[in-house]
């Protein structure tokens, strides 16, 4: 590994070290140790993501979970590469496991000028590949701000080929600064009247955190 990478990784896994150490766990009564990885339990209230400078506010009667790849943990601490955001099951019940909110961030494709129809497209693209073919309908499509951002969101229904039902996706697409950030609900058709108002409290709270502001301190 040569020293750059190395310098690379020891401050990523300070950083996540210190959005544990800041940010309340659902399933305990105080923050977790140095040595326990962000990835190994569940957030309630107000959620900040450091790495991409965003904050939602998790439902009550809900908890968030890490929503990237797994982090490593050994003697020496932790190291997580990137947070990407959190998921938010709206169910327990494992006929329902695409049941959920999800707040996603990640950085645009290095060598293109991403915008956020070509996000859209993607998400659309994505969903495609797991629908039955020639179900999936565009049930909404209209321009929408969030956090001040002008953005797209997008409500689909389409037949899910793995869970045999059908689903509808409502999501957000927006575009800050080169990173690209998605809102959205997977949930059974059955369940979208009911689901689509947990997830409105999540779009509104959406918010671009300014590092350094103290009124953005994690809710304890």
């Amino acid at each position: 590994m040569n020293s750059v990478l190395a310098l690379v990784l020891v401050t990523v896994a300070s950083c996540a070290q210190t959005a544990s150490r800041k940010q309340q766990p659902g399933n305990a009564g105080a923050s977790p140790t140095i040595e326990q990885c962000p990835d190994a339990h569940a957030w309630t209230g107000k959620y900040e993501n450091h790495s991409y400078g965003f904050s939602i506010v998790i439902p009550e009667g809900y908890e968030g979970f890490w929503n990237s790849a797994r982090c490593f943990s050994n003697s020496d601490g932790c190291t997580c590469m990137s947070d990407h955001g959190r998921i938010i099951p709206l169910s327990h019940e494992p006929y329902e496991d695409e049941r959920h909110i999800e707040a996603y961030a990640s950085h645009g494709a290095e060598l293109d000028e991403p915008t956020v129809t070509q996000a859209v497209t993607q998400r659309l693209r994505q969903i495609a590949e797991h629908s039955r073919r020639h179900s999936l309908t565009v049930r909404k499509r209209s321009a929408v701000t969030v956090a001040g951002i002008r953005g797209e969101r997008v409500v689909v229904s389409y037949y899910d080929k793995r869970m045999k039902a059908w689903l509808v996706e409502d999501f957000i697409a927006l575009l800050k600064d080169g990173d690209e950030f998605s809102l959205y609900l997977r949930t059974p058709a059955k369940n979208y009247e009911r689901d689509r108002h947990i997830f409105a409290g999540v779009v509104v709270s959406f918010a671009f955190e300014r590092p350094g502001d103290p009124s953005n301190e994690s809710m304890k």
